[in-house]
């Protein structure tokens, strides 16, 4: 069996299953759950280490788990640009401090006959870091592991996924991880200068263009928002899994937090970062 190994270091999550499990369920004590009748089809995550955006995947995996236990987790991770094809993770498993995850083989075929794609290489953190997660809140799913690249192929990724899922007859989640607006010396970029003002602009103005987007389930919107203002790094994943979840029947999004790094280490380079769940 061919298992991908563990590659981001302790600093992005932690390195064994108590201390996972233990922050998991820190970072959700005292959330409240969807109301009676919610029915979900994914969210979309921010895939920063643990300490900074951890607890907004960890909320959104959480109140979908406590919805639907489906057959298949799909996390569509991000950093690409948009002439990359998308990314496939072909392993059969997938290593994580909570136990081997099984990844859905039965989907890569099928996804090489609907598109042109290349193999994923091991190392990115959009997917990795969310791996504890779906092992945690959906211990017997299978995950389809894809990085959508930020064009209008992340759009036929998610129409793909969904039909192969219903082609095999799968009960399916599409989770898509992204951070938000990179600001400050550390990312080159700081069109409003330092200091609490460009805070303020970051959330108030470039970011929540980005949010209120993917709030409406707008796919083409969120593309081109990333790539005129830098409001996202991995608008790709997200798109494909609003794609997908839009496929399965959701018509809006439940923004669960936003906030940003500054907020939880103040400085002149920061990232924002959302967590929605898309609802039907």
């Amino acid at each position: 069996m061919r298992i991908r190994s563990r590659m981001l270091p302790p600093g992005w999550y932690p390195l064994n299953r108590s201390d996972c499990v233990a922050t998991i369920e820190e970072m959700v004590a005292g959330v409240k759950p969807l109301p009676p009748g919610t029915k979900v089809y994914g969210g979309i995550i921010p895939h920063a280490g643990w300490y900074f955006s951890g607890k907004l995947a960890a909320r959104v995996f959480g109140l979908a788990a406590k919805v639907t236990q489906p057959q298949v987790v799909c996390v569509c991770g991000g950093h690409l640009g948009g002439d990359s094809p998308p990314l496939l993770v072909t392993d059969e498993a997938w290593e994580t401090p909570l136990g081997t995850i099984p990844l859905a083989t039965e989907f890569y075929e099928p996804l090489r006959q609907r598109l042109a794609l290349k193999d994923e290489y091991p190392g990115d953190n959009t997917i990795e870091v969310q791996l504890p997660f779906v092992k945690h809140f959906f211990p017997n799913a299978k995950v389809l592991a894809v990085r959508g690249p930020q064009s209008p192929q992340a759009v036929a990724l998610g129409e793909a996924v969904t039909a192969i899922a219903k082609e095999l007859q799968l009960s399916l989640l599409a989770f898509g991880s992204t951070d938000l607006t990179h600001y400050g010396p550390n990312y080159g970029w700081a069109p409003k200068g330092y200091g609490p003002d460009a805070v303020k602009w970051v959330k108030e103005v470039n970011d929540k263009k980005f949010v209120d987007l993917a709030l409406k389930l707008d796919g083409a919107g969120m593309l081109k928002a990333a790539t005129l203002d830098q409001s996202a790094c991995s608008a790709g994943g997200a798109v494909a899994a609003v794609t997908a979840a839009k496929q399965l029947g959701a018509a809006k999004a439940q923004l669960i937090d936003y906030y940003t790094s500054y907020d939880i280490m103040p400085g002149d380079s920061f990232v924002g970062y959302m967590g929605a769940v898309l609802e039907g």
